[in-house]
């Protein structure tokens, strides 16, 4: 076949990408099952096509729904997502329509067979999820309308970014591995307490549908879940649980101050972290008793913490120092007539200093004598007075002790058979949640969004939730394959990567460029070079098939 006419060009490199994984996983074949209708004619675009499209948008330079249109003006949408569509099919309204109805046809549902879908293709194995929340900044006005049932309320509630004049949204996800397995979007008031009471109903669903094993399942979460109700719901159902238990519990207070008192019964352990680093920390184990459920606590005491809680304990120090320096400032003028009437006085400042937490305040009675105004009398009597002389010391046991149970945290397990070596271990996975929040928090996935209603925002938030499952998914499976294989890819600055970041997958996909030429009428796709070392290995570990960038509908 000859070549043709060149007659464009284009970098799908990123958005193929987005394409595949979401092919491979079946999210067009499960958003067209339970959003199309049997009444009336199909969709022009059918609906896991126009997913894609939003998706696309969300992970490379999102644009309102308006400006859709602007988005893939000169984009090759048939080679991009293998479907025949016109840029005048590209409307607000044709979108709006999408996310009426993803909400309506259940979107945590969906997300939860898409999650099931990645593991069953991508033969993933896990056994304990990490439970966390976040909110996200709306900066519109929303109403939610009366007597609908099932949708979020965009609410004034704890903004984590600082926004408490601003609306909100939140968002509750479930990682394992680094994989988004289960995802809520919330009301903006839900507090994480409340939610995670509710998220355990829940959880034993999630299980069934990515076969995780219950008797080896963990849920952990952070120090929200603790609470006598949390507790009495997972021992109901037989859910495991590993949780931060609030320093201001009385167990914990007490747990503590064990801590300090016996620091030396502490064990040395090294853990290692996602560089491969070994972090030491110090643990003992202990079994309590909590509104009469026996829980095994692990008292965890982090010397990587300790610089940084210095910094912070010295600004205390010296506010304490200055503030008690300023009480006591009016004592170098002010005198008593009696050793009696100054000694009281140093009873009423008891009440202070007993407050001290870094200082000891000890006064001294100082006699001296009493000057009286005017020209030096004839008499030669003397009258004296009685002055107080403050001496404030540091108190550096008081320092050390604050130190230590600073970078003390205690963790708590409804499962006696844990140790706290084990408990840390498991604890620590919870920083794959907080990875998380940083895509989700990325300014380009909901602050712009000029959605209308509730609903539609809700609807949106899922698809960008799902945008996230796939990436992560993408993530794990490719690092899992490296490790097995021993390969290496070429990164940012031509270094070697064996264990890459989501981001350094990404950024190796930039490379790939497509020519269509005109042949006899019909549109050719070719690859401008071949796919270099890198693509060719990221695309065989996920199964996207090479011609991914070049098919078009076919």
């Amino acid at each position: 076949m000859s070549q043709g006419t060149m007659i464009d060009a284009h970098s799908p490199g990123k958005a193929g990408l987005i394409v595949g994984l979401s092919e491979e996983m079946g999210l067009v074949e499960l958003l067209n099952e339970k959003l199309s209708s049997d009444r009336g004619r199909p969709e022009d675009i059918p609906y896991g096509v126009m997913a894609q499209m939003m998706m696309v948008n969300m992970c490379d330079d999102h644009h309102p729904l308006w400006r859709l249109e602007d988005y893939y003006n000169m984009k090759d949408l048939e080679g991009l997502f293998h479907y025949p569509i016109r840029h005048e099919q590209i409307n607000d309204d044709r979108f709006g329509h999408f996310f009426d109805r993803l909400h309506d046809a259940g979107p945590r549902e969906i997300f939860s067979r898409l999650a099931a879908n990645a593991f069953l293709r991508y033969d993933i194995q896990v056994k304990n999820i990490n439970y966390d929340t976040t909110s996200k900044v709306m900066w519109g006005t929303y109403e939610t309308e009366d007597g609908k049932v099932g949708v979020i309320e965009i609410d004034f509630g704890h903004s984590e970014q600082k926004r408490s004049d601003k609306k909100q949204i939140k968002l509750g996800i479930g990682t394992a591995e680094g994989i988004v397995v289960d995802a809520q979007v919330l009301s903006g008031n839900k507090d994480d307490k409340t939610w995670n009471n509710e998220n355990l109903e829940l959880v034993e669903d999630v299980l069934s549908s990515l076969n995780i094993k219950k008797e080896t399942f963990c849920y952990i979460a952070d120090s929200a879940l603790f609470s006598e109700e949390n507790l009495k719901k997972a021992a109901k159902k037989g859910i495991t649980l590993i949780t931060r238990m609030p320093d201001n519990v009385t167990e914990a207070k007490k747990l503590l101050q064990l801590a300090v008192e016996e620091f030396d019964t502490l064990e040395p352990i090294s853990m290692t972290n996602a560089k491969g680093e070994a972090v030491p920390y110090r643990v003992r184990s202990e079994i309590i008793q909590y509104k009469g459920y026996p829980l095994s606590c692990g008292i965890c005491y982090s010397p990587s913490m300790k610089e940084q809680k210095a910094r912070s304990h010295g600004k205390k120090i010296a506010k304490e120092l200055e503030d008690m320096e300023k009480k006591c400032k009016p004592f170098q003028k002010r005198t008593f007539a009696c050793e009696e009437d100054a000694r009281l006085e140093i009873e009423k400042l008891s009440k202070d200093t007993q407050k001290l937490k870094f200082h000891q305040v000890r006064f001294d009675i100082n006699e001296v004598p009493k000057r009286k105004p005017g020209r030096p009398s004839k008499n030669k009597e003397t009258q004296w007075v009685y002055q107080l002389v403050p001496l404030i010391t540091e108190d550096e046991l008081a320092i050390q002790s604050h130190l230590v149970r600073e970078c003390t945290f205690v963790l708590a397990s409804n499962d006696t058979a844990f140790s706290a070596t084990q408990l840390l271990q498991e604890y620590k996975t919870q920083s794959q949640t907080e990875k998380k929040f940083q895509q989700l928090k990325s300014p380009h996935f909901v602050n712009a969004m000029f959605l209308d209603s509730p609903k539609r925002i809700e609807a949106f938030a899922y698809l960008m939730l799902m945008v996230i499952l796939l990436l992560s998914v993408a993530e794990y499976v490719v690092r899992r394959e490296m490790k097995k294989t021993g390969e290496k890819i070429v990164g940012l600055g031509k270094r070697e990567v064996s264990n890459p970041t989501l981001f350094a997958i990404y950024t190796i996909f930039y490379s790939v460029r497509v020519n269509l030429y005109e042949n006899n009428g019909l549109i050719e796709r070719r690859l401008a070079h071949p796919l270099f070392d890198n693509i060719k290995t990221v695309l065989g570990h996920l199964g996207i098939p090479e011609d991914t960038f070049t098919r078009g509908s076919g």
